[in-house]
């Protein structure tokens, strides 16, 4: 008996100080002596459920719930219902046994004519999400939080406070949705929730901030999340790899890609089991980053973030257009856009939408999607929002021949990226801005912002853009400027003497694939060989 005692105590000291994996060990030893008390197996659960060890989750869970059923606390039964909900939902994916649970909870407390109990209206609201009715989930959610209150259940109230504020972003009211989210954000980072509440509320009120192109909120939430992770031990699981997502984010934003890059690696392999609802947006993330390095294994990430449910655009339609198909980056990305038809949900394609209809020379098409990012500007006037909407506009102002305004455009949407501390996209906005100034005649002007623009991208490790940067930097390359950044790229090897074969290795990519850009940068060039190609990248700078 001294000996479970001891155990439990060295459990309970163990979780409470973050070491879940240690508290695990030990309440399972306690337990092994002496059946443990409800509050100790609700800590075991918990203990387990984040660091991803869910098949001892859900049992502990389902006795959790035995225990309190069978002494007739109904709000502890939905409780522990609500997150062997969640620990299917999310580390598996495992619908119908989720729904399951949600209706043997629903069932106990219409037994016991209890009433309502707001843990089991929080997967209701998740349902009427995901079918777009957010005003029925508002209102689920917003009774949730008031059941909440009268239990005096913190984690409950913050999680239905957290859910109704994403609810409320969706229905357009920006103000009251963010204030929800503050609401809920002040209880996480106080630490008066369960780390398994705080895990997931992060990355719901995060995530629900770059929806709508909230980058500051979500900058400084990702911030305090990066913190606190960093006072943890190494985690895995679909709570905390969730989290670790957000902190990637975070890397790449600032301009840690490195950092980003490895971070999401993990994440992929520590959610491929337990995870599987959230790692196809790992594997998305990881695609993007690749694609803006140039680097390797782009298709793949593509290709993963595919099979575990996410869509993979618009980073794909970018990569082929940065690979010169802009057919196919067209075709793929208008795809998307028929199935979608919620604003917040095209937001995330719509400025690649307008990047790929001016490399195809459909301007009509791209002032179209200019349009609809006006619109939603309006509902969710935010400084990133703004910073996208001008560089768009100012995009299709250049195409237009009418760089004054252009120019205008651009230098907003400039100072709104730096103001965000996001040096990949100012430096982007950058050569745009080049290009205004170089049609105004104003080459100086035009040399400091590519020279700007290539300082950055060199330090980020953005081959393909650095390539670019560089075939722009002579005044006298208007030719160059056809050409897309892998076009450019290859380019550049053609000029240090590369073949085919050479090129494809490098870049890895298919030797077919190297022909075919190596014939557009004739076309576009206007020249007949690959020696005359060579000699007019030399001359201009690209080697």
């Amino acid at each position: 008996m001294n000996d479970a005692v001891s155990d439990v105590g060295t459990a309970r000291e163990h979780h409470h100080a973050s070491r879940w994996v240690r508290a695990s060990e030990e309440y399972a030893a306690a337990d092994r002596a002496t059946p443990l008390a409800v509050e100790d197996l609700e800590a075991w659960a918990e203990s387990a459920q984040v660091v991803g060890r869910i098949d001892e989750a859900v049992a502990v869970l389902t006795r959790c719930f035995d225990v309190r059923a069978e002494a007739g606390e109904i709000h502890g039964a939905t409780r522990a219902a609500y997150w062997l909900w969640s620990a299917h939902i999310f580390a598996r994916g495992e619908f119908a046994t989720a729904a399951g649970w949600v209706e043997r909870a629903r069932a106990l407390a219409e037994e016991r004519g209890s009433g309502e109990y707001g843990w089991l209206l929080i997967p209701m609201a998740y349902g009427y999400l995901g079918k777009g009715d957010f005003a029925t989930a508002e209102g689920l959610l917003h009774r949730a939080a008031e059941l909440g209150l009268g239990r005096g259940d913190v984690d409950l109230i913050t999680v239905a406070t957290t859910m109704r504020g994403r609810a409320t972003l969706k229905l357009g009211s920006l103000e009251i949705g963010l204030a929800l989210l503050d609401q809920a954000m002040v209880r996480i980072l106080t630490r008066t929730t369960s780390p398994r509440t705080a895990s997931a509320m992060y990355c719901a009120a995060i995530g629900s901030c770059y929806e709508v192109q909230e980058i500051a909120r979500a900058t400084e939430w990702s911030g305090a999340l990066d913190h606190w992770l960093g006072t943890l031990p190494q985690l895995g699981g679909a709570y905390f790899g969730n989290c670790r997502i957000y902190r990637a984010l975070l890397m790449r934003l600032r301009g840690e890609w490195s950092r980003a890059e490895a971070e999401l690696e993990q994440a992929c392999r520590d959610l491929a089991v337990d995870g599987r609802l959230v790692v196809g947006h790992a594997w998305y993330e990881l695609g993007e980053l690749r694609r803006l390095q140039g680097g390797p294994g782009v298709e793949e990430a593509f290709e993963q973030a595919t099979a575990f449910g996410r869509v993979a655009q618009p980073g794909l339609a970018l990569y082929r257009l940065g690979q010169g198909d802009a057919q196919a980056a067209g075709a793929g990305l208008r795809r998307v856009l028929t199935e979608r038809q919620l604003a917040d949900d095209r937001l995330a394609l719509l400025p690649a939408a307008v990047e790929i209809s001016l490399a195809a020379g459909q301007v009509d098409e791209a002032k179209d999607f200019v349009t609809e990012l006006e619109k939603i500007a309006q509902t969710y006037p935010t400084t990133a929002m703004r910073a996208i909407l001008h560089t768009a506009r100012g995009a299709v102002g250049l195409r237009e021949n009418r760089p004054a305004d252009a120019l205008a455009r651009l230098r907003d949407a400039s100072d709104r990226w730096r103001e965000l501390d996001a040096p990949y996209e100012t430096a982007q906005v950058g050569v745009r801005i080049a290009e205004g100034c170089r049609a105004l005649g104003d080459e100086e002007g035009a040399l400091m912002e590519l020279r700007a623009a290539l300082a950055t991208f060199e330090r980020l490790g953005a081959r393909p853009d650095a390539s670019r940067v560089r075939g722009l930097m002579s005044a006298q390359n208007a030719h160059l400027a056809v050409l897309s950044s892998r076009e450019a790229e290859v380019l550049r090897l053609i000029a240090t003497g590369e073949t085919n074969a050479e090129i494809a290795a490098q870049l890895f990519l298919s030797e077919r694939t190297v022909h075919r850009h190596v014939s557009n940068i004739l076309i576009k060039l206007d020249v007949r060989s690959r020696t005359s190609a060579a000699m007019y990248a030399v001359r201009h700078g690209l080697t």
